[in-house]
């Protein structure tokens, strides 16, 4: 039996909004399946931190991209695309609608946009300077390096994030150009209606507040120490994310328990803001006040 192509969905929105419930009603509604567009729910053994829906929820819908790779596997920009296509083709061909659903603004904007990733030769001896330099504690300065270079990817890219912040100054020095000119950015994409999720500043700050102090009674510490147990180390791409960074600087005695909770507030706070200045770049957005 041949089947239409099905209507998919995209659901942006600041952290702590309530994306991953909206996504699982409205999977729930159309028959669909999720695919989670987000830089870290790819990790096992980070659910707490990273906000990751819970073993039930993933069991009222399928999810995909989530719980597939140890904490020092990278995962990229194009692996994500090369991934959400494989799943998106496969599901559409079955008439199955799919859901995305996620904040990694880069993410989100390489999938509607549906980049072409440059292929540019490594240098593994460039590399490994820029990440000397961003391990002695000069991330703000590569970004800044960044920003002068190439104010459109600087502005999609975090100073924490060292993976593409490093990935994008060694494009820069290989090719001789821009990231932002040689990622070609096609129309937005005609098969996903997208829905972003806003609300008063002052109710996503108090989400974000809630959410943290939940992460923090739930066993964020304990997640983190566990992961450093394993011999996972905070120089990992994935340990850059808010939440664990934060509580392994209060588990090596830099900073106060209360600082670490002030402080995942305030980069938590940061980044969402971050995200609505990504979202509102992008084009079609049914906007819904949710909260």
């Amino acid at each position: 039996m041949k089947h239409n192509t099905p209507l998919n969905y995209c659901v942006i929105g600041p952290t702590a909004i309530g994306k991953s419930d909206y996504a699982i009603q409205l999977a729930q509604k159309i028959g669909a399946e999720i695919v989670s567009v987000d830089a870290y729910q790819v990790y096992k053994h980070m659910d707490i931190g990273t906000a990751k829906v819970s073993k039930a929820q993933q069991a009222l819908v399928p999810h995909h991209l989530i719980d597939i790779l140890e904490p020092h596997q990278p995962y990229s920009v194009q692996d994500f695309l090369n991934r959400s296509h494989a799943i998106l083709t496969e599901k559409n061909k079955a008439g199955i609608p799919v859901v995305f659903c996620g904040g990694t603004g880069l993410f989100v904007r390489a999938f509607l946009y549906q980049y072409n990733m440059p292929k540019a030769s490594p240098k593994p001896e460039l590399r490994q300077r820029l990440n000397d330099e961003y391990d002695a504690g000069k991330a703000e300065q590569l970004w800044q390096r960044l920003q002068d270079i190439d104010p459109i990817t600087a502005s999609r890219i975090h100073p924490n994030n060292k993976h593409h912040l490093v990935r994008a100054l060694e494009l820069y020095h290989i090719t001789n150009q821009k990231p932002s000119d040689i990622k070609s950015q096609g129309h937005i994409r005609d098969d996903v209606t997208l829905v972003g999720l806003t609300a008063d500043r002052s109710r996503v700050i108090e989400r974000i507040n809630q959410r943290v102090d939940i992460m923090i009674k739930d066993g964020l510490i304990d997640e983190v120490k566990g992961l450093l147990d394993k011999g996972y180390h905070e120089h990992m791409q994935a340990l850059k994310c808010i939440g664990y960074k934060e509580a392994i600087q209060q588990l090596k005695g830099g900073i106060s328990h209360e600082e670490m909770i002030d402080l995942i507030k305030l980069n938590t706070k940061r980044f969402s803001k971050q995200q609505m200045t990504w979202f509102k770049k992008i084009e079609n957005v049914q906007w819904k006040n949710i909260l």
